[in-house]
């Protein structure tokens, strides 16, 4: 009797899956990640807690998009699909890095203290984007202060506010001046 190991195609793992086989899930998420970590450090500039967290994401959309039936075969391999996945995610990590920029960027003006004078325009603009400031609850009153006031590090941040780590802080940073954006269009509409 040949014991050697029979391999399987990617849609009959598919199946598998999609059947509740958590053994195969399980070797499918830990053969896939460093290679997916190490190409994706390689070509992104993104730190490696990020990348391991989009990478999980991934995983996570690849397992519902066999559970909810959104895939039913694969034209590629499972590394091809999941890597499709993470860049994508990955464009969107540099959406919300862009996004979620200094404060200044929110209006086109500098917040900080000058001892020069400003014109109108500008008094309008600074005063109306401290009101918002001043509209704002907590956590993001006191995340925004901390950052962009007080100078904290995301990291410091994070540990400040009793988050599980900066990518966290990040998050609701961007979140935040989101909120911030949506009042300034509502302003100028």
């Amino acid at each position: 009797m040949n014991t050697k190991q029979v391999k399987i195609g990617d849609n009959d793992l598919l199946f598998s899956i999609r059947n509740g086989d958590e053994s195969l899930l399980k070797e499918l998420y830990e053969n896939h990640r460093s290679k997916f970590i190490g190409w994706f450090m390689k070509n992104h500039s993104l730190e490696r807690e990020t990348i391991l967290d989009i990478y999980h994401r991934a995983f996570t959309i690849f397992y519902f998009n066999i559970k909810d039936q959104k895939i039913q075969t694969l034209d590629s391999t499972i590394e091809t699909y999941l890597f499709g996945i993470g860049k994508n995610l990955v464009k969107a990590e540099y959406r919300t890095l862009k996004v979620s920029g200094s404060l200044e960027e929110v209006s086109g003006i500098d917040l900080s203290i000058r001892d020069y004078e400003d014109n109108e325009e500008e008094i309008e603009k600074k005063n109306y984007i401290k009101s918002i400031l001043s509209k704002l609850k907590d956590p993001c009153k006191k995340i925004l202060e901390l950052y962009y006031f007080r100078n904290f590090s995301m990291e410091s941040i994070a540990n400040e506010l009793g988050y599980k780590n900066e990518s966290v802080a990040k998050k609701k940073k961007c979140l935040c001046l989101q909120k911030i954006r949506e009042e300034i269009v509502k302003k100028n509409r």
